[in-house]
């Protein structure tokens, strides 16, 4: 019997699943390959264990992979910050001045943004309950821009009568002031002499207080020569400072009078932002914390100034009743320097001292006793209603923020040093808690903060 190996005339079934069996190449009818066909077939009694798979392809080093990746990513990032924090520590005067530097290049930005934060509230009351509810306007367009409109007038019209109110008689009483200088050194120079004639035996060294003093006036003299000598130089520079200071303002009004007027879209930016670089759920976290931020920044500095505006009207009507002078010069230096927490009314109250001592050595008394009772207003019954606990800093912390915004931005810093403190406070015992929450950690605080 011939083997149909290449049987051309065998038909070929091509859906048969075993034609690549190379018995299926032989006669099936061959006694020898009934016999080995035999030998192959499984025994149903027998246990087969399953073939091994093949081994994993190994990936190559060079593919892409994300585990990798990240840790790369996280040690660049970890370099950078490193790097940086040496940078700020190493060359941290360098860092200040660059700071300020970029603090004044978008200080216009900055201004333009507070005005916003305080007149949107404004603006808001116009919309909603004058020119919609009132007024029953059906253009929203329109009611928006006759409510932005309305409250700069305001604002702007509020800010001129106080200006036209304080500045020219902060002006008389410089004028006075400077007027009477010399009639305070004579006054000085002659008490001096009548208590080392009355004290000769004392200790002190009049000689050397009548010397310095002699060599003050001329110095005094001198130095307001030199002034008047570079005076085209001065004037020129206070011209520009004076136009660069207006153009920044009308800048600021610019960006505020926007950021107003498109809130909605810049929010809504923002918010594709968050939502784009981070979680669902940790973006909604973000936007909260930074909406708390703002509120801790903007609730201080809006109180403040309302209790220090109300502690200047208190301090001018008490100055006018019992006749101190210079009343508006230091009413309006009270109530800026009330800006400034625990230090800002004594460094009012020496400021105020010091120009009415020119006048009426006698009368410092009766102020400084005013200063004192109106602290005391302040501090235990004003501030508290109008501020609450807006802040929630400890006093260590907010003497530590005033003296820490003191040394690297000067009086700027002394305004701003507790509002960005608080800001920093707030950020980092949500961090802590946040922590504290993962691992299931609670820390009770004390029962009394009294007990010893």
């Amino acid at each position: 019997m011939k083997p149909t190996f290449f049987d051309k005339s065998s038909k070929e079934d091509p859906s048969d699943d075993n034609s690549g069996d190379l018995l299926d190449f032989f006669d099936i009818n061959d006694p020898v390959m009934k016999v080995v066909r035999e030998e192959l077939k499984p025994d149903p009694d027998e246990n087969i264990a399953p073939g091994k798979p093949d081994s994993p392809v190994k990936k190559n080093i060079f593919q892409p992979n994300s585990k990798y990746f990240t840790i790369v990513m996280y040690a660049l990032l970890f370099v950078l910050c490193a790097t940086l924090i040496y940078k700020f520590i190493g060359n941290f005067g360098a860092t200040i001045t660059v700071f300020k530097r970029f603090v004044s290049i978008v200080s216009p930005f900055l201004i333009g943004i507070f005005i916003a934060l305080i007149l949107y509230p404004v603006v808001h009351f116009f919309y909603k309950h004058f020119f919609i509810g009132v007024c029953k306007m059906k253009s929203k367009k329109a009611a928006k821009f006759l409510s932005i409109f309305l409250a700069y007038l305001l604002a702007i019209g509020a800010l001129g009568i106080l200006l036209g109110f304080i500045i020219p008689q902060v002006y008389e009483s410089i004028s006075e002031i400077i007027e009477s200088a010399p009639t305070w050194y004579e006054k000085v120079t002659v008490w001096l002499d009548n208590y080392e004639k009355t004290h000769s035996n004392s200790i002190i060294s009049y000689e050397y207080i009548n010397n310095k003093l002699e060599s003050a006036f001329p110095q005094i003299i001198e130095y307001l020569t030199a002034i008047l000598g570079n005076l085209v130089p001065y004037i020129l520079n206070t011209s520009m400072a004076i136009v660069k200071g207006i153009i920044n303002f009308i800048i600021s009004i610019m960006v505020s009078v926007y950021m107003i007027s498109d809130h909605k879209n810049i929010f809504f930016h923002f918010k594709r932002f968050l939502y784009a670089v981070m979680p669902k759920k940790k973006a909604e976290n973000a936007r909260i914390i930074c909406k708390n931020c703002a509120n801790i920044f903007i609730n201080f500095i809006l109180g403040k100034a309302l209790d220090s505006l109300i502690i200047g009207i208190i301090c001018f009507l008490a100055m006018l009743l019992l006749k101190l002078p210079f009343a508006v010069l230091i009413s309006v230096i009270v109530g800026i320097t009330n800006m400034i927490p625990y230090f800002g009314p004594y460094i009012g109250g020496v400021i105020g001292g010091v120009i009415i001592i020119i006048v009426s050595p006698m009368q410092v008394i009766i102020f400084a006793i005013l200063i004192l009772i109106i602290q005391q207003f302040d501090g235990l019954f004003l501030g508290p209603k109008i501020l609450g606990d807006s802040t929630g800093l400890k006093p260590l912390w907010v003497i530590f923020s005033i003296t820490t915004g003191g040394c690297l931005f000067g009086v700027l810093g002394m305004f701003l040093g507790v509002p960005v403190f608080a800001v920093i406070s707030y950020l980092v015992n949500i961090t802590v808690q946040h922590f504290l929450d993962k691992k299931k950690i609670s820390v009770e605080p004390y029962d009394s903060q009294d007990d010893m």
